[in-house]
């Protein structure tokens, strides 16, 4: 049998890798097979013929923008839903509801899975935003902060199913997103990041903000009393900062300025200086926690729309009084590794809001910066695989087969990382033409 090698972590600053596991095996191919093996990687998000693209006819710069986001994205003509809609910040339910009923039956023959809002007003059903609206059906919503429509009785789908790639066929519900624009130039910026991202593998920075204003800044504070976990910190005590490729740190600050790094930007303050001065990266996520930020593109305070001025590729605000309930923002300890093990931005953004009634999801849903999460390569009869999927505390094996459909057999087991980061296997001389990695 083949001699495997597993390369628990690759760490670019050159530490040594933990202890590989060897199979005994011949020095030279087995007789037999002779060609490229492939690596059968598991399904980590969707895909761009599986988004539904939301037009209003009635809004020229709705409409430039789908038309370039469909070619951009290369979006099948028949995931275009073109509907009537009025230009105005908010529209009621009884409004909205048609225009959902006509998405619906759009896209009833297809395998849409998501829906691309092309258009910047209306944001809001009523106290809803109108990407839950789009994706969880309209709820008449009393006092934001405690009425139940507002929190448990309009719950995320993903928060019982997280780990779904198929969010219609296996919950039915589409998570949607807002690509927002004021010029068609802004919107094919917002575009162009999100497709430049795709596959990068990013090295750069999440910073995690303690601010001086502890309400808004209740994702990065331990505050049982509040209910308040600190999830900022319990994605760093997950988190390989080295072997991960980006460095993650609580920042007691304000803001952060004049940083050329910036991956994710987790912030808590009504209005954030300083954003226009950093340098994102495509596909950056950047959003803060306030009242009103998902009023786009103006707010009373900082609408959640300036990250993306800034050059952010997503970001998330509250169209209505929230109150400081952290379920309703996102958590970073959920969003920072599905994006890293390769989800799209719209579902890691959605699997990291467990009460997203209020909230609208703004930015290029596809955006998709390590891509599936695997890259291989064969080289002097060296089979590479690296992968940011792994999840800590679960147990893989590589199997290995003479056909995508099998039989498979285990060819090494009991494989695992202690934290988020990428790992290496490699398989010296591999003797059969199909590997993969699966969990028990």
């Amino acid at each position: 049998m083949a001699r495997l090698a597993l390369l628990a972590l690759l760490i670019a600053c050159g530490h040594s890798p933990s202890a590989a596991h060897d199979l005994d095996a011949p020095d030279a191919p087995v007789d037999g097979f002779t060609g490229t093996p492939q690596f059968l990687a598991a399904r980590t998000g969707i895909t761009a013929d599986q988004v539904g693209v939301v037009v209003n006819d009635d809004d020229p710069l709705s409409v430039a923008t789908a038309d370039y986001y469909v070619a951009a994205r290369m979006i099948p003509a028949a995931n275009v839903v073109h509907l009537h809609v009025p230009i105005h910040a908010t529209i009621t339910a009884a409004t909205f509801q048609p225009l959902a009923d006509a998405v619906t039956a759009a896209l009833a023959s297809t395998d849409v899975q998501v829906l691309a809002i092309a258009w910047t007003h209306p944001f809001a059903v009523d106290h809803m935003s109108i990407t839950s609206a789009f994706a969880l059906g309209t709820h008449a919503i009393a006092d934001t902060c405690t009425d139940p429509n507002s929190q448990y009785a309009t719950p995320n789908p993903y928060s019982t199913s997280p780990t779904s790639t198929r969010p219609f066929t296996d919950l039915h519900f589409r998570p949607a997103m807002v690509i927002p624009a004021t010029t068609i130039d802004e919107a094919k910026a917002l575009i162009d990041r999100g497709v430049a991202s795709d596959d990068t593998w990013p090295t750069g920075s999440a910073y995690l903000m303690r601010t001086h204003d502890a309400n808004r800044s209740a994702r990065c504070i331990l505050n049982p009393a509040l209910g308040y976990t600190n999830e900022c910190q319990m994605l760093l005590d997950t988190w390989d900062g080295v072997g991960s490729g980006i460095a993650g740190s609580l920042v007691v600050a304000d803001s952060i300025a004049n940083k050329t790094d910036v991956m994710f930007y987790v912030q808590g303050l009504s209005t954030v200086p300083d954003i226009a001065t950093n340098t994102y990266l495509p596909g950056a996520v950047a959003d803060h926690l306030t009242s009103s930020g998902g009023s786009i593109p103006t707010s009373g305070q900082m609408s959640a729309f300036e990250f993306l001025r800034a050059g952010a590729t997503g970001s998330y605000g509250t169209v209505a009084e929230p109150c400081a309930y952290t379920q309703k923002f996102p958590n970073p300890a959920v969003l920072v590794p599905r994006y890293f093990g390769g989800a799209t931005l719209i579902e890691a953004y959605w699997k990291s809001v467990v009460w997203p009634a209020e909230g609208i999801f703004i930015g290029e849903p596809l955006a998709r910066p390590f891509g599936t999460g695997v890259h291989t390569s064969y080289a002097d009869g060296i089979f590479s695989i690296e992968t940011t999927t792994l999840v800590p505390g679960l147990v893989y094996r590589i199997e290995a087969g003479d056909s995508e459909t099998g039989p498979f057999t285990t060819v090494q087991a009991g494989l695992s990382v202690p934290m988020y980061r990428r790992a290496t296997f490699t398989i010296d001389h591999p003797d059969h033409a199909f590997y993969r990695l699966v969990t028990p």
